[in-house]
């Protein structure tokens, strides 16, 4: 049997009804391009649910509140990319080691606080916080007195799992230098793959969870010196980006920096941020 001919087709009325559930639950705008990709990533989850159609499948999400409550997750956890690389668009950690950091530490010399609180707000499978936590640990293990935590949040539980055990394949540290591999990763070998795990110091800089970027105010309680928002705002029309803005604003510090990905922009969405160049901005007093 051809297995194309296993696969389901949605509609264009199942598509539109997905597609709003998604944009009110996520904030993700799903482009009538995205039905391909859609029909694609929900197929498996409807071969799981035993469910032989789409019609079916929005009918249940329509008529039994209690599956849909329960597979809402389940639903966006398929819908959301989730491409990841370790040290990705690098100018951002050189941005951080060679810029950033040198002036927290001469502010903190001149009465400033040592504390240093960083949101990676789409940390997907957890390259991006591991990439932080080391640029973090380097710069500040061997400087006393200095309190650095990471938060690290995803909308998808499956990809948050996967960072909290922070074991990848070999492949996916290819980016990493050797020398940082042994300082920060330990070596396994198992059914003749190599893996790395992150060491329990990097962990330890990270507090890993579930955040939905529409739920405000976010459930961190302290005030942020920098956000990473990377390559996630694209994927929101404008009002979205506009009041996630907004509240990125309320949840930093005073002359906070927000750093978003290589396509994204604040221009025309926010004045409430100066451009430093590089996608990185920081929050006007």
């Amino acid at each position: 049997m051809d297995f194309r001919t296993s696969l389901n087709t949605i509609g264009d009325a199942e598509f539109e009804f997905i597609k709003n559930l998604v944009y009110k639950q996520a904030g993700i705008f799903l482009a009538p391009h995205k039905k391909i990709m859609v029909q694609s990533r929900l197929n498996a989850r409807l071969r799981t649910l035993g469910i032989a159609s789409f019609e079916n499948y929005v009918a249940k999400l329509k008529l039994d509140p209690k599956f849909a409550t329960d597979e809402m997750q389940e639903l966006i956890n398929r819908i959301t990319t989730n491409k990841t690389d370790f040290f990705r668009e690098n100018h951002h950690f050189e941005f951080l080691k060679n810029q950033y950091f040198p002036a927290l530490e001469q502010a903190s010399a001149n009465g400033g606080s040592k504390t240093l609180r960083i949101w990676c707000s789409a940390s997907s499978t957890g390259e991006e916080p591991y990439s932080i936590a080391i640029s973090v640990y380097d710069y500040f293990n061997s400087k006393p007195g200095w309190n650095c935590k990471i938060y690290a949040s995803d909308i998808d539980t499956q990809v948050i799992a996967t960072a909290k055990k922070g074991l990848y394949r070999d492949e996916r540290l290819e980016p990493v230098s050797e020398a940082l591999k042994a300082k920060h990763f330990i070596k396994t070998i198992e059914k003749d793959h190599v893996f790395y795990e992150a060491k329990p110091h990097l962990k330890a800089l990270i507090d890993f969870r579930q955040i939905n970027l529409l739920h405000f105010p976010f459930p961190i309680t302290d005030k942020l010196d920098l956000i990473f928002c990377r390559n996630v705002v694209i994927y929101f029309d404008k009002q979205t980006q506009k009041t996630l803005f907004q509240n990125f604003e309320v949840s930093l510090k005073p002359k906070g920096y927000l750093i978003l990905g290589h396509s994204e922009t604040m221009f025309g969405i926010s004045d409430s941020f100066k451009f430093l160049g590089h996608t990185i901005y920081q929050k006007k007093d």
